[in-house]
């Protein structure tokens, strides 16, 4: 049953940060919405591969499932250089897939034993490969690796066959999840509007995310490193959005290694999707 939904005030974010302190459950408050650490998941492998079955959070009631992480099917990557450069969906990437160090500031990476990226014979790999689907699921093996670079960079993701994600008015319930390889990163969030514009940046920083759910050892790194995650309960102001930019902050350890990106849509939305001839779980 789905908690009831109720305005999201002054008093009601006080109420939860003093809740949350008392009983040692208190979620981080951001420029705008909740932030809730990510405590359990399941999983399964396929070989090399790891696929996601359910994600949950300290002190909220969503459960995300490996569906809401393959709502995308468009994107950009933005490298701020100098020079600047832009890679869309389908373009190849340069890598550091051969542990060459850090060369390139945000590219595709991949768990030692995993597949190989579309493009890897070539020392690329796509933000298709790392965000879209991997024989049904989002393929937790793959990743986008943020240097520890003083440059900004940023990853633009468009949700597919017209979803559009709004946040409701329930500061416990989480609309937006990242996952992060590391734990020693912050980033920014952004809802992407229909116009192209953008909303505040909401600041997701390493102290909100949440303990070890597995490890994940890349061709670029020598050795394992957990992977950890947030859940986002978004300001009411960010409604119909496109998609979601995931940026860096342009400081040391700055960069992230995401792993993945989910948005989690309301019951109506699903409502919908599903009358249009969708398929998708509920949280």
């Amino acid at each position: 049953m789905l908690p009831m939904r109720t305005s999201k005030t002054a008093s009601h974010n006080a109420f939860a940060i003093l809740s949350g302190l008392v009983l040692g459950l208190a979620p981080a408050l951001a420029s705008a919405g909740m932030i809730y650490k990510a405590n359990s998941s399941t999983t399964v492998m396929h070989g090399g591969n790891r696929e996601l079955l359910t994600l949950g959070f300290l002190g909220s009631p969503t459960v995300v499932t490996g569906a809401d992480f393959v709502r995308f099917n468009d994107g950009k990557l933005h490298w701020a250089g100098p020079p600047a450069q832009n890679f869309g969906w389908n373009d190849p990437v340069p890598s550091d897939l051969s542990a060459s160090g850090n060369k390139y500031p945000f590219n595709p990476d991949r768990a030692d034993a995993a597949s190989a990226l579309s493009l890897e014979g070539s020392g690329a790999g796509t933000l298709a490969d790392v965000f879209g689907p991997f024989n049904g699921y989002k393929n937790m093996s793959y990743l986008l690796d943020g240097e520890e670079v003083a440059q900004t960079f940023y990853v633009d993701l468009f949700f597919g066959g017209g979803f559009k994600l709004s946040a409701d008015n329930d500061a416990t319930t989480v609309e937006v999840a990242v996952l992060e390889r590391g734990g020693n990163s912050d980033m920014n969030v952004q809802g992407i509007l229909a116009g192209g514009g953008l909303t505040a940046p909401l600041f997701v920083g390493r102290a909100s995310m949440g303990p070890q759910l597995w490890t994940l050892d890349s061709l670029e790194i020598n050795g394992s490193q957990k992977v950890v995650g947030a859940g986002i309960s978004l300001d009411p102001t960010w409604q119909n959005l496109v998609g979601l930019r995931i940026s860096s902050l342009n400081a040391s350890f700055s960069g992230p290694d995401l792993v993945g990106v989910a948005a989690i849509p309301e019951p109506a939305s699903l409502l919908l999707l599903a009358c249009s001839g969708f398929v998708l779980r509920r949280r």
